[in-house]
């Protein structure tokens, strides 16, 4: 096996950025027996019913909004890429 010599000079140049410009917003609308149950405790439960209420949405429109407020804040983008992978797979 021969080596490969190296410059050492040279710095490796990676251009590798996360496609996040995904509608998450679901394109099809989607029955009511194909919505699963959701476990909570009961103050959260209450927290979410009552958000609904007062914002005048539905719970589970609620609750997308807040999980799209979550991908936005509080993970990488690479985290980011990975959970619309799996959403991409699933609405297939």
């Amino acid at each position: 096996m021969a080596l490969i010599k190296k410059d050492n000079n040279q710095q490796v140049r990676i251009k590798h950025t996360a496609n996040v410009d995904r509608n998450l917003t679901p394109s099809k609308k989607f029955k009511s027996s194909d919505r699963r149950t959701l476990k909570v405790d009961p103050p959260v439960y209450q927290l979410i019913k009552s958000l609904a209420y007062i914002t005048d949405k539905k719970m589970y429109d609620l609750v997308r909004e807040m999980a799209n407020a979550y991908l936005d804040n509080n993970i990488t983008d690479r985290q980011r890429e990975n959970v619309l992978r799996n959403i991409d797979d699933i609405e297939r």
